[in-house]
């Protein structure tokens, strides 16, 4: 005889009414998804590694201040200093109609012309996300499609990129500075020395003493500047820089950075 309490595959489901439906919360996290998954794609289209710091993300649109409670979280996702918000969108971008003529042009051969003027001079209604009204006819589905186009947007600096809701914008402030490079330096060392305990098979607690070398001063001047930073994150109680490829510890390790050679002493 099988006794159900033996086993949570054999067991009802548990009653979950008591529980709250937080509609609002799980609609605010479904925006701060989105949000970090149009920068994440800004970053990997201007290639900025996620462990490159960044100035600054600014979300521009309607209620936008409903993400402030959110920023530590957003910040983190894609590494950025500070999360700005802005209400005005239209400093920053334009709802843009596109016609699918494809689609349409059999259908409405005659007024083709009308519907491009219209849609050239902004001369059109939108009914809902799935219809428009345009030169007296009605446009459905995928016979169009409207994107918030970006005007007026130093590229050099920003880059922008709308949700796909098309309601709310994401900039990402992408001048890299020096004091974000060093960051992204000593970031990038102590994936590595994370890494290398990992190859070391260390327990998490372990306490280490560590030796960086690397031909590139660079490095070794990030790993000086940052050096409180690395040893709090890999638990060194120690720190030694040198310019000397030669390490003598209980374990040692090769790495590439982005930046250049990493070689990596651990001693406990």
């Amino acid at each position: 005889m099988i006794n159900r309490k033996n086993s949570v595959h054999l067991q009802d489901f548990p009653d979950t009414s008591f529980l709250l439906d937080e509609k609002a919360l799980v609609t605010d996290m479904d925006l701060i998804r989105s949000i970090c998954s149009v920068a994440l794609s800004i970053r990997d289209n201007k290639n900025l590694r996620v462990r490159l710091p960044l100035k600054s993300l600014t979300v521009t649109g309607k209620n936008s201040a409903r993400i402030l409670p959110f920023t530590e979280i957003i910040a983190d996702e894609i590494n950025v200093k500070s999360i700005l918000v802005k209400e005005e969108i239209s400093e920053l971008a334009e709802l843009k109609l596109q016609i699918n003529f494809k689609k349409i042009g059999a259908k409405y051969g005659p007024k083709i012309k009308e519907i491009t003027l219209a849609a050239k001079e902004g001369n059109w209604k939108k009914i809902s996300d799935r219809e428009i009204e345009i030169a007296g006819l009605n446009l459905f589905d995928d016979e169009f499609e409207i994107k918030l186009a970006t005007k007026n947007i130093d590229e050099k600096k920003f880059a922008v990129a709308a949700l796909t809701t098309n309601d709310y914008l994401v900039s990402l402030d992408i001048e890299i500075t020096k004091d974000l490079e060093d960051e992204g330096i000593a970031r990038d060392i102590v994936r590595a020395v994370q890494q290398n305990r990992k190859d070391a098979d260390l327990k998490i607690t372990d306490h280490i003493k560590l030796q960086i070398s690397s031909t590139n001063s660079r490095i070794l001047e990030v790993a000086k500047t940052f050096e409180n930073y690395i040893k709090e994150q890999v638990l060194a109680d120690d720190l030694k820089c040198t310019s000397d490829e030669k390490i003598t510890a209980k374990f040692t390790f090769e790495n590439k950075l982005d930046d250049g050679d990493l070689k990596v002493g651990i001693d406990l």
